[in-house]
């Protein structure tokens, strides 16, 4: 059986988002998604992110990298990336949960360090994954 690969990361809104600019994310990145195999689920408490992504590694990899160049968003925090026997998203091109009650969660783990430094990509230098 083959892995699938999944990374999760945290950011911080650099604009104001609103139910309807949310969702117009969700409808691209669903649609998206789909077309290359990724599942994952998005997470937004009013001012901060926290996303699970999972599929082929280099997809995962390169949607990683696209979505940290979002000037939407900045402060983006890898924290982790592992190999799954399973999806645990499989049912998901892209699920979502706003919760206003985990902006404090999502605040302290914006304050660790990324997992990886891996070889950042100019695009990300708008957003500082290592600090």
């Amino acid at each position: 059986m083959r892995s699938v690969f999944q990374i999760f990361y945290v950011s911080r809104a650099a604009v104001p988002f609103d139910n309807a600019a949310v969702q117009s994310i969700l409808q691209i990145s669903r649609r998206n998604n789909a077309r290359v195999d990724v599942t994952g689920c998005l997470l937004f408490s009013g001012h901060c992110f926290a996303q699970v992504l999972e599929g082929d590694q280099a997809t995962v990899r390169a949607l990683s990298a696209r979505v940290a160049g979002d000037p939407r968003h900045c402060d983006v925090r890898f924290l982790f990336e592992v190999r799954r026997d399973e999806r645990e998203y499989a049912d998901w091109s892209m699920g979502y949960l706003h919760d206003l009650t985990l902006e404090d969660d999502l605040e302290t783990l914006l304050l660790i360090p990324a997992a990886r430094p891996w070889s950042w990509p100019t695009c990300w230098s708008g957003c500082d994954p290592i600090r």
